[in-house]
């Protein structure tokens, strides 16, 4: 198994996994700064995760992701609604929330995420800036950017080749790291009942090369993926909202992907949901506001492609800090 890792990474290094370079996550709902920078601020409170992906659990040298974010108004009145938890009436805001003024909003975030898939490696670190700027109480359109630095790597202890010697292997196990400057951007409109957004990854669309070598179909660049999402809160009862979430993903050649997630919230407390990701995976998703503090989640994906006969699916957590 171990001998035939290297020619399985480098196939999906040069074809599908640079679909994958920019880190898939099921728990997004819960993040939207995650995959839209527009979105940082879109709370009056700093807030805080971080989270763990394990994809494909049983595959050897599988994808494994890691990010830690957090981001907040800079601006912010001294006088806020300090709780981003209600225990009943969860659609309904307060008589002062209703009155509170609309303000342009300006927001700083930060991310650090790291993903492995095989022998390769990327780790990243951006900071946003963000514009929100009113459209009338309680409704916001916001702007954002991402720039950052993006290490791509090699890691020569989880690949061998079938033959001694063999070029490909040789020249990266021979290269370093490669350090590459990355810009994202992306718009969000939002308002308690609901968000829309439209973000573009990797737009400066790098040359990326780890070693000496070319293969057929080796692409030069990293593609920019567009991204639009979009939910709607639908409010039961005082107790029960309903929020049905989409993601459409797009990236180079490679076909258009969707994901349909919808999500029961009892009491801001407690959330359980289902996520359908197109010619993938159906999800279930868990989620818990312990306090005014702190948060949790948790997905798993049950694989609806060929590898299921090799995987017992994929693993998400993620931790939150609403901080004051």
């Amino acid at each position: 198994m171990k001998n035939s890792i290297l020619t399985l990474s480098f196939i999906l290094f040069s074809g599908t996994v640079f679909s994958q370079i920019i880190q898939q996550y099921t728990l997004w709902n819960q993040n939207h700064y995650l995959i839209n920078p527009a979105a940082a601020g879109n709370k009056e409170n700093i807030d805080i995760a971080v989270g763990f992906r394990e994809q494909w659990s049983g595959v050897a040298n599988a994808p494994q992701s890691y990010y830690a974010t957090g981001h907040a108004v800079l601006n912010r009145p001294k006088s806020f609604q300090k709780s981003a938890l209600y225990t009943s009436k969860t659609a309904r805001p307060t008589r002062a929330l209703r009155g509170r003024r609309s303000y342009v909003k300006h927001a700083l975030g930060g991310m650090l995420n790291s993903g492995e898939n095989g022998a390769f490696k990327k780790t990243q670190a951006v900071l946003t800036y963000a514009l929100h700027l009113p459209i009338k109480n309680g409704l916001y359109l916001s702007f954002g950017l991402s720039g950052g630095l993006s290490n791509f790597g090699f890691n020569e202890s989880k690949a061998s080749v079938l033959f001694e010697n063999d070029p490909t292997y040789n020249s990266y196990a021979s290269s370093a790291n490669t350090n590459l400057f990355n810009a994202d951007a992306g718009t969000y409109l939002y308002s308690d009942k609901f968000f829309v957004g439209y973000s573009a990854k990797q737009i400066l669309r790098n040359q990326l090369k780890l070693a000496d070598v070319t293969v057929d179909n080796d692409p030069t660049s990293l593609e920019m993926e567009h991204l639009i999402s979009g939910g709607y809160h639908f409010d039961l009862t005082n107790d029960f909202r309903l929020t049905p979430n989409l993601l459409v993903r797009q990236s180079g050649n490679f076909p258009t992907s969707f994901e349909l997630n919808g999500t029961l919230t009892y009491k801001q407390t407690m959330n359980v949901g289902l996520t359908y990701r197109s010619q993938d995976a159906i999800a279930a998703i868990f989620g818990f506001q312990f306090n005014h503090l702190l948060r949790a989640g948790y997905s798993f994906d049950y694989t609806l492609s060929e590898i299921k006969e090799q995987s017992s699916g994929s693993h998400e957590i993620f931790i939150g800090l609403t901080l004051f």
